[in-house]
């Protein structure tokens, strides 16, 4: 299990300029981070306000010694028109393309919105599935094409459940077509029900190509919602018992940091204090795997 860590964790940051690109790369390699996530142009604009080219991103990763461990893209399948769908899907394209320019070996993906999680109010979840079906029918041959392995994040509610993220996969059974596990979206605010996010990794186990890695917890800021981020280890994601399964399995990809909790303790203590019990929690599980060969 290797660490990398999203750009949505400095999302304030960025957009406020106290953090750019360059300073990205070289925060993450100091906190022992083997990689970095990055973000599509298109759905995250902020991340390239400075005109930073998929070369130059080469380049510092080098330089650092990190991988680019995935890219992403904001995409949402589920739309109420065939014309926003095809947009959709050349939007996914298009990111395909640049993940291959910066050597991502994976895009994430999303599948779309449920009308509970801020989608159309005519997406349900069949009617929303089968859209999600047909968009990847299209966008599987041009991932083939350029190496890129479609990364499906279960996001938005559709797909919610780890049932039907494996349902769209063993469909495709295509080896550019993999899962993106996120346990803490499992107990977030868009699922109309909560899984047991250890649950839903023995389902996916697998076919997990990358990993986003947060915490929730009940919310307190707005009363409004179920579920508010907080610092990892501090909420209610069994993030020490995944990690172990997971060390446990063998599982040799990426992890990404996905610090979204900037509102209640800002980033730049917050993202240190994660990594640390990200960290720490891989070191256990590791010794637990040596002391489990050793019997």
């Amino acid at each position: 299990m290797k660490f990398s860590c999203t750009p949505i964790s400095f999302r304030s940051s960025f957009q406020k300029g106290s953090m750019n690109l360059r300073s990205f790369f070289t925060f993450c390699a100091a906190h022992g981070l083997k990689g970095v996530d990055l973000l599509d142009s298109d759905g995250y604009p902020w991340l390239w306000s400075s005109g930073e080219t998929a070369a130059q991103c080469v380049r510092w990763a080098q330089e650092e010694g990190l991988a680019i461990a995935a890219h992403a893209c904001g995409n949402n399948f589920a739309q109420p028109t065939a014309e926003q769908r095809r947009g959709q899907i050349a939007l996914v394209q298009k990111a395909i393309d640049h993940a291959g320019e910066l050597g991502a070996p994976l895009l994430r993906i999303f599948g779309g919105y449920h009308r509970h999680a801020g989608g159309d109010p005519s997406t349900k979840t069949a009617n929303g599935l089968e859209m999600i079906f047909n968009a990847l029918e299209q966008c599987l041959p041009h991932a083939e094409k350029r190496g890129v392995i479609l990364a499906l994040e279960n996001h938005g509610c559709l797909p919610a459940h780890s049932w039907e993220s494996k349902t769209i996969l063993d469909h495709f059974d295509s080896p550019w077509l993999k899962a993106l596990y996120d346990p803490a979206n499992y107990l977030g605010n868009s699922m109309t029900e909560d899984e047991d996010p250890l649950r839903a990794y023995q389902r996916l186990k697998g076919s997990i190509a990358h990993a986003h890695f947060k915490d929730v917890a009940p919310a307190k800021l707005n009363p409004a919602r179920r579920r508010e981020p907080c610092v990892a280890g501090q909420g209610l994601t069994p993030l020490c018992q995944i990690i172990a399964e997971m060390v446990r399995d063998g599982y040799d990809g990426f992890c990404a940091l996905e610090y979204e909790a900037a509102a209640i303790v800002p980033e730049m203590e917050g993202v240190p204090a994660s990594f640390a019990f990200l960290q720490d929690a891989r070191a256990a599980a590791l010794l637990q795997r040596r002391m489990a060969q050793q019997l």
